[in-house]
């Protein structure tokens, strides 16, 4: 999801009509404005999925104790 770092340096850098960006580039520009956006996002996408990884390793485990 994150730019690349020379994906992120020419985002920075662009300084022309945003309208001339598409969707994605534009939604990236926007991103990368807020401090830490992709770590938060990040942090967002494992603790919404804490639950589904736990309960995975749960099952795994028993698979093994078995």
């Amino acid at each position: 999801m994150a730019p690349t770092k020379e994906e992120e340096i020419k985002l920075k850098n662009y300084n022309a009509d945003l309208s001339k960006l598409g969707s994605a580039e534009r939604f990236l520009k926007v991103m990368l404005d807020i401090p830490f956006a992709f770590k938060r996002f990040e942090a967002m996408l494992y603790s919404s999925n804490f639950d589904l990884e736990v309960n995975y390793l749960r099952k795994s485990f028993q698979t093994l104790e078995v």
